[in-house]
């Protein structure tokens, strides 16, 4: 582009916010591909948006980096 200065066009990124429903904890249904079955669990996200992290029924606590999530879905159908 011509006249255009460097650093000018500088991007500034908002954090995300995770709304109070989540960093408390929801109940959701956990699906593994793997074992074809499917766990109620209680999820909650970090308060930086940065990290999942669930208990399941044996209260034994998973923690995922929500930068490695490939599918989500909602609905009745999902």
């Amino acid at each position: 582009m011509a006249g255009a200065r460097p650093g000018v066009h500088a991007l500034q990124l908002e954090p995300p916010t995770v709304v109070e429903t989540l960093r408390r904890g929801s109940k959701f249904i956990k699906w593994d591909e793997e074992a074809s079955s499917r766990n109620l669990v209680t999820l909650r996200v970090d308060s930086n948006g940065f990290f999942l992290y669930w208990t399941g029924p044996n209260m034994e606590v998973d923690t995922l980096d929500i930068s490695s999530i490939r599918d989500t879905r909602t609905g009745r159908y999902a």
